[in-house]
């Protein structure tokens, strides 16, 4: 009995890469206040960005030093839905194209 192998096409080039445009990539940017706690920001970013702990203490220090820390990069309907639920819990967020 004969059978056909069939064999896996090859791939000749690399996928290309995600472009920034209205469904690209984006940045969720958390800005530093003088009003939340680290552990308040830290909780923030552990429920909303679904940050591991350590990831979330990391950013939250950045946000603290440096005065803003890209928390996560998603498309845009994302990006805006975490924007608006970190915003809900007071604290200053905006998005931006990555």
């Amino acid at each position: 009995m004969n059978q056909a192998i069939e064999t896996a096409p090859e791939i000749t080039k690399a996928p290309q890469p995600l472009l920034a445009g209205p469904l690209g990539p984006w940045a969720v940017v958390v800005h530093n206040d003088n009003i939340n706690t680290f552990n308040f920001v830290i909780l923030c970013l552990q429920q909303i960005a679904r940050l591991e702990t350590g990831i979330a203490i990391a950013k939250t220090n950045e946000i603290h030093h440096d005065g803003a820390s890209s928390v996560t990069h998603t498309h845009r309907e994302h990006a805006e839905l975490i924007r608006d639920r970190l915003k809900s819990r007071g604290l200053t967020v905006t998005i931006e194209p990555a």
